[in-house]
């Protein structure tokens, strides 16, 4: 199991686009959003189809994301 979390930042205007999107990638999930300076705390986690590092590049291959900075990030064996 892999699991990480990040600050996402983007333009303001764009977060409500971005959230939905965030959203649509497997094992993602948005905890919150501060629409007054762009960022988004999210998680990433493995899915049966799709690995943690996958998700994280899907997130920073989004539209109208600037950065990305990963906060926290935790392994370990699935047995």
């Amino acid at each position: 199991m892999n699991i990480a979390s990040l600050v996402l930042r983007a333009h303001p205007e764009r977060l409500a686009g971005i959230q939905l999107a965030v959203c649509a990638i497997p094992g993602s999930e948005v905890h919150a959003v501060s629409h007054e300076d762009g960022r988004m705390i999210v998680t990433v986690e493995d899915t049966p189809d799709q690995s943690c590092a996958d998700g994280l590049m899907k997130l920073q291959q989004l539209d109208h994301v600037m950065s990305i900075t990963l906060a926290y990030e935790h392994s370990e064996s699935d047995s």
